[in-house]
């Protein structure tokens, strides 16, 4: 007589868990960069979400302890010391920012959204199916293809999305496609299809050459070399980055007068704009060089014979050197190369991601962001999220 073995009874909460880990990375990688292209208020909402669902997850699965445990690492490196001392100084700069009520309502917002992607993370499996990181090529690609859409002449897409910020919108999700292509990059590598990975970067090429954003394509074929260099010699491609970021934040005041005296005619369509803007934010440095102007100063000073409020340096090297000094900025340099140094000793799928994500960020954020907009650190934690599935895919190849 034929005997069959009893299979065990799957147990519904991993089977929720499961259902929900998939849930959460599709919000993450699909939705959220679909409708970051009409209106960064519905990200806002997707990404919490999301993590949610995956912090969830993690607690029908039984994993929180160990989550628990992954986070109290996770702090206590060295790396995130750094960075954790950073914003100990930002928020003791409030004290003498001009706007210390504006400063203190904003700086809670940024270590919320710092420990929610934390948390997430360290909730995340320690395993991941190939069939759940395919997700994410998947989202980039249907993204991309979109934002193409968009910019065709008279398409329909072009009038969807909140009334007068319809480019700054899909500027906003060129910044976020510029990252998450890497992932999704990595992601198909994983599986040995390189003609995949050229795919997404030409399309991704053409994408972001329709949206005329010089620093967005400028950020994305800064990730295309890096992220070649890394497959080949990773440990020299972390170095380039590390040094990279370390002069672009330590020499930012002489690139700024640099620029103010003769670079003008480097940039196209708003050159004036930023050479003017550098240039007064390079020349109020000496003022206040030790300790800088407190956190979130850049929205109550002005600048230029006017009075104009600067709102933003539109430069995160030359806003830390305003807002938080010499000091802040030693600070943000060893955070930048405990970081990216220590990408080359994470797993073999995610660094080369994690490196070119490193550079295309840095691009964008030295050449046309603020350091501390919460949409933009939504976008990093976001990205973070996708190269840790990536990571965990890694760990998964190796058994």
């Amino acid at each position: 007589m034929e005997r069959r073995a009893y299979e065990a009874p799957l147990d519904p909460a991993l089977a929720v868990s499961g259902l929900l880990t998939r849930l959460g990375l599709f919000l993450l990688v699909i939705f959220a960069p679909f409708f970051a292209m009409f209106s960064r208020h519905a990200v806002a909402i997707i990404v919490p979400i999301a993590t949610a669902l995956l912090i969830l997850a993690a607690a029908l699965d039984n994993r929180l302890p160990t989550a628990l445990r992954r986070l109290q690492g996770a702090l206590t490196s060295p790396r995130t010391l750094a960075l954790l001392a950073l914003l100990v100084w930002a928020a003791i700069s409030i004290w003498w920012t001009p706007r210390p009520a504006s400063a203190a309502g904003r700086l809670p917002g940024i270590l919320g959204i710092v420990l929610l992607f934390a948390v997430t993370i360290s909730c995340l499996k320690p395993r991941v199916r190939f069939s759940d990181a395919n997700l994410i090529p998947i989202g980039v690609a249907i993204a991309s293809v979109t934002l193409i859409l968009e910019y065709l002449p008279g398409s329909p897409l072009q009038g969807l999305g909140e009334t007068g910020t319809e480019d700054a919108e899909s500027t906003r999700a060129a910044m976020l496609m510029a990252l998450l292509a890497w992932p999704a990059v990595g992601a198909v590598l994983a599986r040995g299809r390189s003609w995949q990975a050229l795919l997404i970067c030409l399309v991704m090429i053409l994408a972001l050459w329709l949206v005329h954003d010089l620093v967005i394509f400028a950020a994305f074929i800064a990730g295309i070399v890096v992220m070649t260099l890394a497959l080949w010699r990773r440990r020299a491609a972390a170095l380039a980055v590390a040094i990279s970021a370390l002069v672009l934040l330590v020499l930012a005041p002489l690139a700024g007068w640099m620029m103010a005296r003769w670079g003008g005619f480097l940039l196209p369509a708003e050159g004036d704009h930023l050479v003017a803007l550098w240039r007064d934010v390079t020349y109020a440095l000496p003022n206040h060089l030790l300790a800088g102007f407190g956190y979130d100063s850049s929205s109550s000073l002005t600048r230029g014979v006017g009075g104009q409020l600067l709102a933003s340096p539109h430069n995160a090297a030359l806003q830390i050197w305003l807002e938080l000094g010499l000091v802040g900025v030693a600070l943000a340099a060893l955070a930048l190369w405990l970081t990216l140094m220590g990408m080359n000793r994470d797993d073999d799928r995610s660094a080369p991601a994690a490196l070119a994500v490193s550079a295309s960020a840095l691009v964008m954020m030295f050449a046309g962001l603020a350091a501390w907009q919460p949409w933009w650190l939504m976008a990093l934690g976001l990205t973070s999220v996708s190269l840790a599935f990536l990571a965990r895919l890694g760990a998964r190849r190796r058994d």
